[in-house]
């Protein structure tokens, strides 16, 4: 029967508040500003200026760009020479009015590789060098950046990975345009391409969002992403990756939570700053996840990352959990008023979720179907506990390159 006493009303108002509360505690609820650029001319490439704007439209600011600087970019394949001749072309032929390098720093023995580099060698862009076959006891992938770094013939240089390209011919100069005063770190935006799984693509976007918001709050931790602009000098100065060569993995997060400090580092999230990578196979999307949960032990600030996705995660199941055994306890006890409390408050909750999720996702171009995100939210926590399963059960002597 439906009941109106205290007890009943007042449960029935935490139910309903509890679900307005969990909803908030949420990463797509928080605001995360998205770069825009006005189109510049090649007259104004010495004073183009960037307005960045928040999730709602609204500005939150300019700055003055002052003249493109000279880049470096650094590839490191490994086994990767169908990327290397699909997705290099993408990069040697940016539109970029200042002068910029491509480096390829790739194994002695990948003759497949040295066969595609041979295709590209008359263009004056590219410079190619090779990792020497007696390197042993560290991160070759950290190795081959350093040797890149040191090839390097200007201060800026960029870190991306060769399964990426990029979104248009204008993201070299997109991203370099956060090169300015002060900043001596620039992260660029990734995303995957369409065609992979639905899952796979909120789950990074889902994630990506604590980082953004870390980085534009000068609390940077590490980079989920394929793209890193830093500066040669800094990085020789600091003695490159020291102190985490042994780790096979995790070059792009131990830069910025070794380099990042205040508001040194930039994020470039514009559509024209954005890298698509390849769909991972399941060897490499389980490889990541992985090589983070032993990468993130050895980090600072790993803690005070990890609390907020613990508290949204915490909150979203708590509510379900409070709403299902609302319902059921009073469908089973007669309780009509207990349940049908429930039910709005579950109602409520889906229909927030879905409309702040599908904001999110269209602001960020994430074609998924809105109704998704109720069950990849859900997913995340328990996807999570299997790599936690896996990563315990690996041995740990795979995540490091033994000696040093």
């Amino acid at each position: 029967m439906f009941t109106f006493d205290h007890t009943t009303l007042l449960f029935s108002a935490v139910l309903l508040a509890v679900a307005l509360l969990t909803t908030l505690c949420n990463p797509f609820f928080r605001r995360v500003r998205i770069s825009e650029h006005r189109p510049a001319t090649p007259e104004a490439d010495g004073e183009d200026t960037t307005e960045r704007t928040d999730e709602g439209g609204k500005a939150v600011g300019s700055s003055a760009i002052p003249m493109l600087p000279a880049v470096s970019i650094i590839f490191t394949p490994h086994d990767n020479a169908e990327e290397l001749s699909k997705n290099l072309p993408c990069y040697l032929d940016q539109y970029y009015p200042t002068d910029f390098q491509v480096i390829v720093v790739a194994p002695q023995n990948d003759h497949e590789t040295s066969d595609v580099l041979k295709r590209f060698a008359g263009n004056k862009r590219l410079y190619t060098t090779f990792i020497p076959e007696s390197s042993r006891y560290m991160s070759r992938k950290k190795l081959a950046i350093t040797l890149g770094v040191k090839a390097a013939k200007h201060d800026w240089v960029m870190m991306a990975d060769i399964c990426c390209r990029p979104q248009s011919e204008d993201w070299l100069r997109t991203i370099a345009g956060n090169c300015t005063a002060g900043k001596e770190l620039v992260v660029g935006y990734t995303r995957y391409e369409d065609k992979t799984p639905g899952y796979r693509r909120f789950e990074r976007y889902y994630q990506a969002r604590y980082f953004m918001r870390e980085y534009q709050h000068g609390k940077a931790y590490a980079c989920p992403f394929n793209a890193l602009l830093f500066r040669k000098s800094v990085f020789l100065d600091e003695e490159g990756f020291r102190g985490n060569l042994k780790y096979l993995r995790g070059e792009f997060d131990f830069m910025v939570n070794k380099y990042a400090r205040d508001s040194n580092l930039a994020l470039e999230n514009a559509p024209g700053g954005t890298l698509i990578e390849e769909m991972p196979t399941e060897k490499t999307w389980m490889g990541r996840h992985l090589f983070y949960m032993e990468n993130r032990q050895h980090m600072e600030h790993t803690l005070r990352h990890r609390f907020l996705p613990w508290l949204d995660q915490t909150a979203l199941h708590g509510n379900y959990l409070l709403q299902c055994t609302a319902l059921v306890a009073g469908l089973l006890s007669g309780f009509w008023t207990v349940a049908a409390a429930a039910g709005l408050a579950l109602v409520l909750t889906l229909v927030l979720r879905i409309l702040i999720g599908r904001k999110a996702l269209r602001r960020f171009g994430m074609d998924l179907p809105a109704w998704k995100v109720i069950t990849y939210e859900i997913a995340i926590a328990w996807h999570h506990l299997g790599y936690k399963v896996r990563y315990h059960r690996a041995n740990k002597y795979d995540f490091i390159s033994h000696k040093l």
